[in-house]
């Protein structure tokens, strides 16, 4: 290779290298993961943890512009929006939070709710889903989605989205607030509430109670069937979500959209809540006037985006199960239902002769019902006797498959339930990792794929400072300092606590026993890992001597604060060190009534 060519491969190599932000941490973006009650903990954590750090006279919460929540992640957004909306503070967010995850019986309550008929006399379907919403609204969060639109109080959030996912054509759902609209067809402005396919009016969206919104980004498939819109999201003084006029009925390429649209949770497609983010980043490149300071002058609009991820990507290999777990009927099969189904039937038949047959009363009564428990057996039996290949018959399924299920009735029943439980464990097994798990990596992909992004990203996630991730992470980042690369047994140990806990939407009794609660433990793992993460984004980039050349093009001033910055983050981690709990002990003190 010539000097020209080195020349060429060093300026296309430095045009390709990351740079970092030209102002660090001013505007921020954050996505909260879905993970049941352990995600809305852990980001209640992140949340409380970047109001008490300030970066040049404000917190580093207070400079999030934008804000994307799936499934569980959408508690907590939707919470602090509100509270914020309302004049509120973190502190009531946290402590609104906190009492409703450890003060309701939420499965309970909704399906008490459910059971009840009179609850379901105005039109929307009895279900679960439907059951749960009510118990979001009444427990939870009684305000519409129109509160967003309302100016005052301003915020400091300026795009904001809650995702679900549509079952129409197979796309995310956005439950959108954004400060430009995307079109306007006629004299309606659409700011993408929807998707590409689907686009719901402002008008029409601002009657949505917050609450179904929850439910629709939060109804996880196998516990909750989808929420219908608009027909499930209609309630008493709803005016112009019952009006169907009002709603869009034809696709832009000729598609017909066939009301209603079943939504469910937004990690189906996107458990991070990703493509919300980078929509938006585009979208606040185009800021002006007053809202150019909520947008960054530089190759992306933010500086800083935090992905928040109360889920858990490790996962078990599949293991086949071969066990007899039938001990009685294990070694049966259809044919042995038969002659059993026979046997049962003679027995039922002579016992109702003798009883026939009888003069006393005792006798008669007694050989009478057991000749009719006999005869109900043998019912029994002799239907399930048929097989699969009996039954699929009377179900309309063609010859040509039913004649090829005749083995599988010679079959024992051992073998058939081994057949069904590994069937039911490697689909299951198949939806909640191995699907949620290459969808988690597509959706890193699409950032960290990208090297402009790359330098200004942080991942928070609840697994980082296990024992097994720590260990990883020394020989993955051999310049880290020791006070990184050691976080200590305490922090490990309240670390691999947290992520025991299930992807639930409850904390069961036990687990919210004593200080050292679960709920109290993932809110610590969000505090010191988020306290983590941002010095670790300090060691990698900050102070990399990769990035040298654009540290010192940053102004005293900056540099200054930059070290304010890092010293009290490095301050906290010491005393996360000694004791993990320290700071949510400090905000229970505070805000949480103590028999609670």
């Amino acid at each position: 290779m010539d000097n020209n060519d080195t020349k060429k491969a060093e300026r296309i190599k430095t045009q390709r290298r990351a740079h970092l932000p030209k102002l660090p941490f001013h505007n921020i973006a954050i996505s909260l993961s879905g993970g049941g009650f352990r995600a809305t903990s852990i980001h209640m954590g992140v949340l409380s943890y970047l109001s008490s750090k300030t970066y040049r006279g404000t917190t580093l919460l207070e400079r999030v512009r934008v804000l994307s929540t799936v499934s569980a992640g959408t508690f907590a957004g939707v919470k602090y929006i509100t509270t914020l909306k309302k004049g509120g503070t973190i502190e009531d967010c946290y402590k609104s939070l906190y009492m409703f995850m450890v003060g309701k019986n939420l499965v309970g309550d909704a399906l008490e709710y459910m059971a009840d008929d009179s609850n379901w006399t105005k039109g929307r379907q009895r279900s679960l889903i439907n059951a749960f919403a009510s118990m979001y609204y009444k427990e939870f969060e009684s305000e519409n989605f129109g509160i967003l639109w309302e100016e005052n109080p301003p915020i400091h959030l300026k795009e904001i989205t809650f995702n679900a996912t549509e079952f129409s054509f197979a796309l995310p759902f956005h439950f959108r607030k954004a400060e430009r609209p995307h079109a306007k067809v006629g004299s309606i402005a659409h700011e993408y509430i929807g998707n590409k396919k689907i686009h719901i009016p402002v008008e029409v969206a601002k009657e949505i109670r917050l609450a179904d919104i929850i439910a629709a980004s939060s109804c996880f498939p196998f516990g909750f069937e989808p929420i219908n819109f608009p027909d499930d999201f209609i309630y008493e003084g709803a005016v112009k979500l019952k009006d169907k006029f009002l709603l869009p009925h034809n696709v832009f390429d000729g598609d017909k959209i066939e009301y209603p649209i079943g939504l469910m949770d937004g990690g189906i497609d996107d458990n991070q809540g990703v493509d919300a983010i980078l929509t938006a980043e585009e979208r606040m490149k185009n800021y002006t006037d007053e809202l150019k300071e909520f947008r960054s002058d530089d190759k992306k609009a933010v500086d800083l985006y935090i992905l928040s991820d109360g889920t858990n990507p490790n996962m078990e290999g599949y293991l086949p199960s071969n066990k007899d777990k039938l001990k009685i009927i294990g070694k049966w099969n259809f044919n042995s239902l038969s002659r059993f189904g026979i046997t049962s039937s003679v027995i039922g038949v002579m016992a109702i002769v003798m009883a026939c047959l009888c003069t006393s009363k005792t006798s008669i009564i007694s050989l009478t019902m057991f000749g009719t428990l006999g005869l109900m057996i043998a019912f029994v039996l002799l239907v399930f006797s048929m097989g699969f290949v009996g039954l699929t018959k009377r179900m309309g399924v063609p010859d040509f498959f039913v004649e090829r299920l005749f083995h599988v009735d010679k079959l024992k029943f051992r073998d058939l339930n081994n057949l069904l439980v590994n069937r039911r464990k490697s689909v299951s097994k198949m939806v909640s990792k191995v699907f949620i798990k290459h969808m988690r990596w597509f959706s890193h992909e699409r950032v960290y794929g990208d090297p402009v992004w790359r330098p200004r990203l942080i991942m928070n996630a609840v697994f980082e400072l296990t024992e097994v991730e720590v260990e990883k992470r020394k020989k993955k980042y051999p310049y880290f300092t020791n006070e990184l690369t050691e976080p200590g047994k305490e922090i490990m140990s309240v670390a691999a606590k947290a992520l025991k806990m299930g992807t639930t939407l409850w904390f069961t009794p036990e687990e919210l026993e004593g200080d050292k609660n679960m709920v109290n433990t993932v809110i610590a793992c969000g505090h010191f890992t988020i306290c983590f993460n941002l010095l670790e984004y300090f060691e990698k980039y900050i102070y990399n001597k990769t990035y040298q050349n654009d540290y010192e093009r940053y102004s005293d001033e900056i540099k200054k604060e930059l070290k304010e910055l890092h010293a009290a983050l490095l301050e906290d981690w010491k005393k996360f060190k000694v004791d993990p709990y320290w700071m949510v002990n400090e905000w229970n003190e505070k805000l949480i009534p103590k028999e609670s």
